[in-house]
């Protein structure tokens, strides 16, 4: 009987020996390498934090971009405007944020000439 004592002990220390090592392995962290999904919150509208104005009588589109420090060609663009001559009383026009002054100027670019009207010249005044 001691050959079967001495096997099942063996075979208990055997299996315990293996338990304890299996025991000491802490397991890895899973690291995930699929593609993730990045959902993008709804940003709120523009819309909401534009100035909004309405026309009064006797307003021109220069004297409401003078007002607020817009670009008249800004605000034109801002309201689709196709003819920036004809604004009514009561229309409703959003504003655009004014320039950042950090950017700089604003790139200009004059204005085509006819090639049938005559040059200019600077008129000077001389006293005889």
């Amino acid at each position: 009987m001691t050959g079967v004592k001495f096997r099942m002990v063996s075979a208990l220390l055997l299996t315990l020996g293996m338990l304890a090592c299996a025991a000491d392995r802490t397991p890895k962290p899973l690291i995930n390498t699929s593609p993730s999904v990045v959902s993008k919150i709804a940003a709120p509208e523009e819309e909401e934090f534009r100035e909004k104005y309405v026309v009064v009588r006797g307003d021109t589109l220069i004297a409401i971009s003078d007002r607020f420090g817009i670009d008249l060609n800004d605000l034109v663009r801002e309201n689709n405007i196709a003819d920036p001559t004809m604004i009514y009383v009561g229309q409703v026009l959003l504003i655009p944020p004014p320039p950042d002054e950090a950017d700089g100027p604003l790139l200009t670019i004059a204005p085509p000439t006819d090639p049938l009207l005559p040059t200019l010249e600077p008129t000077t005044s001389s006293v005889p």
